[in-house]
């Protein structure tokens, strides 16, 4: 293969691949670029493997989809995808990524899920819940990850509780020092099925 054509491929994969993620990581460049007709959302994904899961020998996210429901265009996807499956540790992780402005709907998740040590399948289904952003704004919608409560795991919504939202928007600004002044917002995921309910006015720090 020559090196143009390696490039070409290398492109087109790339481009292919952010497509399909329908968002752009949190950059101060993106950020810059985007303020005034995107959003960022802020969330956090337990991507770890859960021993013992719902009965079984163990079970791990391995995808969430949501669909922009108002869009005009084609179907606009954010797909949060497991990032290191093999290695992801079993504890949540925060993300930051600017999106375009608007209501989206959880439509699809993976569970990769194994009854015993010697085999593996999936469980994938169709989501239930919705979260709203607005151009500029910058909103924590929640941490997801799994529960194994039931006969089988199901995606779950968790939270950071309102008394505790400070410290994490502290050390999030600290960690985005570019955007240290404005406002973060705290609108939750709402779903009645894949977390507990969590209605009530915003709060912004």
């Amino acid at each position: 293969m020559n090196t143009l054509k390696g490039l070409l491929i290398i492109i087109f994969v790339l481009s292919a691949s952010k497509a399909f993620a329908g968002y752009d990581k949190l950059t101060k460049r993106n950020y810059e670029e985007s303020k005034n007709e995107k959003a960022v959302i802020l969330y956090g994904v337990n991507w770890g493997r859960r021993w013992g899961c719902a009965g079984l020998d163990n079970a791990q996210l391995q995808n969430l989809t949501f669909s922009h429901i108002d869009s005009n265009l084609d179907r606009e996807d954010i797909a949060l995808n497991n990032p290191a499956k093999l290695f992801s540790e079993n504890s949540s992780e925060s993300f930051a990524i600017i999106v375009n402005p608007g209501e989206y709907a959880l439509i699809a998740y993976d569970i990769k899920i194994a009854r015993t040590s010697a085999g593996a399948s999936h469980i994938k289904g169709e989501g239930e819940g919705t979260f709203k952003v607005n151009a500029g704004e910058i909103v924590y919608i929640g941490d997801f990850g799994l529960d194994c409560a039931g006969d089988n795991p199901i995606p779950w919504r968790y939270y950071i509780k309102k008394e505790d939202f400070e410290s994490y928007v502290a050390g999030f600004k600290e960690k985005y020092k570019f955007i240290s002044d404005k406002q973060i917002i705290y609108r939750l995921f709402q779903t009645d099925k894949f977390g507990q309910s969590a209605k009530g006015s915003d709060l912004e720090m």
